[in-house]
């Protein structure tokens, strides 16, 4: 049974493995590696916490104080442009989260006279209060969470959060932020989908929006060069799929599995992007053409990477596709089918922007570099291994009539 406690042991191992990464492999512009270690682990503790706990005004607190511990690793590197990116994450995410909190005092108050921000009782009794005052502060505190998912509009934090960040730095906040985030979410949709049924519910509004930041991924993918922002628009994608896979309102078994999924996909993704990176020396794709040799294992270890990332048999992601088939068929709503055709849109451009690479010719590491690439690429093979695995596992699962009607 994949459930909560599943997800959260592989997501203490896959962060114990980018905090060691962290740890034994910084790269020249990080310093002060002990305090950054402290704030990565505090970031993590907090969103943790946060997916136990039913109380909606103490979860978030939790994901808004990952806000500012987010805002602080991101700035990690202490360059102008980072500090920059760091005060928009924060500004945006919070801007989102103050929504969502007024959102939430009213959704509180219109559903009981004894107020109470416990997400069952009001799961309970929402269904008795279908007022316009419950369905405001239902408007208000998804829409604000929305924000810090990073669906559209409010999505133009993520690219700059992660093509500025350290590969640690953005693979945490890529993998753990929308797991969070999700959790939340879920009651909320939930509860708007209980009351009686309109076409502009902010539920439709929310499926809305997630459609709009896949295809908004989309289009700036095909303008972009740039593989620390390509890697960034992949993130985005996969936050406006998990907007859609929340609307269907799926099992427990499938929710969890689609939140491990982004946990081990997105680390691996940016754990190798990092590698690819440090050893081209450059972060444009015509500067990586032109150099004069490369590291094979790094732009390899890439591309899989980006292949797991989507159409890989093997992954995750390709059960996932799967299962959104199964459920749009399931449900009737069929045009859950053009998921996986988006995701395999992006897949088909995103190769055509990466396979020229493998035309330069290898070599080995270089020598500055060589102690922590070798490091890196040690770690990174751990958590392929657990990627792979759980993709496996999730392909077992399906083929043996799990996932139930998903």
């Amino acid at each position: 049974m994949i459930n909560l406690q599943v997800l959260t042991y592989i997501s203490i191992l896959v962060f114990l493995i980018i905090l060691l990464s962290f740890l034994f492999s910084p790269t020249k512009n990080q310093t002060k590696i002990p305090l950054w270690s402290f704030l990565m682990i505090v970031f993590f503790l907090v969103l943790a916490v946060s997916w136990f706990v039913t109380d909606l005004a103490l979860q978030w607190v939790l994901i808004e104080a990952s806000t500012l511990f987010g805002a602080l690793l991101v700035s990690v590197i202490r360059s102008k442009k980072a500090i920059e990116v760091a005060w928009k994450f924060l500004l945006i995410n919070s801007f989102g989260l103050g929504i969502a909190f007024l959102g939430l005092i009213i959704l509180a108050f219109g559903v009981q006279s004894n107020v109470s921000f416990d997400s069952e009782l009001i799961l309970k009794k929402i269904s008795e209060h279908d007022t316009i005052l419950v369905r405001f502060g239902l408007w208000l505190t998804i829409f604000g969470y929305s924000a810090k998912l990073g669906l559209f509009p409010n999505l133009f934090w993520v690219s700059d959060t992660y093509a500025e960040s350290p590969s640690q730095v953005s693979g945490i906040i890529a993998s753990y932020i929308p797991v969070s985030v999700c959790i939340a979410l879920r009651p909320l949709i939930k509860m708007d989908q209980m009351l009686s049924f309109r076409i502009l519910s902010v539920s439709n509004a929310f499926l809305f929006m997630a459609i709009l930041t896949m295809l908004y991924s989309l289009w700036t993918l095909y303008q972009t060069k740039d593989i620390r922002r390509i890697t960034a628009q992949v993130a985005l994608f996969h936050s406006g799929a998990l907007g859609i896979f929340l609307w269907y309102n799926p099992t427990d078994e499938v929710f969890y599995y689609l939140l491990i999924s982004n946990v081990v996909v997105k680390s691996l993704l940016f754990f190798t992007l990092g590698i690819f990176r440090m050893d081209s020396g450059a972060r444009f794709l015509e500067k990586i053409l032109l150099q004069k040799k490369i590291n094979r294992m790094s732009v390899v270890l890439f591309l899989t990477s980006f292949s797991i990332a989507f159409a890989l048999p093997i992954s995750s992601v390709f059960v996932s596709d799967l299962i959104i088939i199964k459920m749009s068929l399931v449900s009737g709503y069929y045009w859950g089918i053009l998921v996986p055709f988006c995701s395999l849109i992006f897949f088909a451009i995103g190769l055509f922007r990466f396979l020229p690479v493998l035309n330069v010719p290898a070599r080995e590491f270089l020598e500055a570099d060589s102690t922590r690439l070798k490091i890196r690429v040690s770690f990174s093979i751990v958590l392929f291994l657990i990627t792979v695995g759980f993709g496996i596992f999730g392909i077992y699962i399906f083929l043996n009539g799990g996932f139930g009607n998903a």
